[in-house]
């Protein structure tokens, strides 16, 4: 009998079928729903690979950031090292060229006037031995009639009263005028350079009638300013009589800082319109008013008791010192 046949005359045959293709859609669909699950399995496993791989890169990034950022600072730290170690061998080059220049006959700007080889007066630029200050401008002094020799280094000049000399202790310690003309050099620099001793002062003097006179003192020496700076002179000689020795020993004074020994509210520098080295007040006195005149009765004019007299307002006056020859 054909199958046809079978199937057309089986009245339960239709029931096995469905069942057979339920159980065909039954195990494919537990097939795909296993599918679907392994699929969802392995797509985790490939998200937490995925994850791993990433944490792992991350890391890599960042232990790799760190590293390139320590390489860095090292390799800063070498070129400051070597900056620092060309500085510190310039600098010792520089220190051994300055100590060599630094030799009397090596010098770019000599220390004092009386390194200066010259026929005549005039200005130079010198800088204290010892001194990393920039140099500074002074009148030399090289000739005078007293046949006491050249290498003076002025620090004190009055001429024509051009310049105001009654001034407060700011000014006297850093000096006022022009080396050209009227001037004081400055308390501080006088210090500087006759600090280490052996220096020798020479003092000039003119009166309104063109009579000169000198004073010489074998020793000078400024203090500093902590001693005010103190005036030091040794023994003196020459034409305008000893009114410096009184003042030996004695702290500068000016019109705002009284340092000398007067009893006096006023202070000397208040009472004669000075700045000098005042002790009970004074026998000297170049810092003094200038008048255009000679005798006057005020006291408070450019002085020098003895020359030419007492009571007399010099036309002119130079102060300087040079090394003890």
């Amino acid at each position: 009998m054909p199958f046809n046949e079978l199937v057309l005359a089986d009245g339960n045959t239709p029931s096995v079928m469905e069942a057979v293709i339920h159980a065909m859609f039954d195990f494919r669909r537990e097939m795909l729903d296993n599918l679907k699950l392994s699929l969802e399995y392995h797509t985790e496993q490939l998200e937490e690979i995925k994850y791993h791989v990433e944490n792992v890169i991350k890391e890599q990034e960042h232990r790799i950031t760190n590293r390139v950022r320590e390489l860095q600072d090292n390799v800063h730290r070498m070129q400051s090292q070597i900056v620092k170690l060309d500085s510190d061998e310039t600098s010792l080059q520089l220190e051994k060229i300055a100590n060599a220049l630094d030799q009397p006959n090596m010098r770019l700007v000599p220390t004092s006037c009386d390194e200066i080889k010259s026929a005549s007066s005039g200005t130079f630029s010198i800088r204290p031995y010892g001194s990393t200050e920039k140099p500074f401008m002074v009148l030399c002094n090289f000739e005078n009639k007293f046949n006491l020799g050249g290498g003076w280094t002025v620090f004190q000049r009055r001429l024509d009263g051009s310049v105001d000399f009654y001034r407060n202790w700011e000014s006297y310690k850093n000096g006022f005028g022009d080396v050209n003309g009227e001037h004081w050099l400055g308390l501080e620099k006088l210090h500087r350079m006759t600090k280490s001793g052996g220096h020798e002062l020479l003092v000039l003097l003119e009166d309104f009638e063109e009579k000169e006179a000198y004073a010489f003192y074998d020793d000078f020496k400024v203090g500093n300013e902590a001693e005010k700076y103190k005036l030091t002179v040794g023994k003196y000689s020459g034409t305008a009589g000893d009114k410096l020795t009184y003042h030996n020993q004695m702290k500068f004074s000016a019109r705002d800082q009284d340092n000398d020994l007067s009893d006096s509210k006023a202070g000397c520098a208040n009472s004669f319109k000075g700045a000098w080295w005042f002790e009970n007040c004074y026998k000297s006195n170049l810092n003094g008013q200038y008048y255009q005149k000679g005798y006057h009765l005020e006291k408070t004019g450019v002085e020098w008791m003895q020359f030419p007299s007492a009571n007399y307002s010099l036309k002119s006056t130079t102060m300087m010192f040079r090394n003890r020859t």
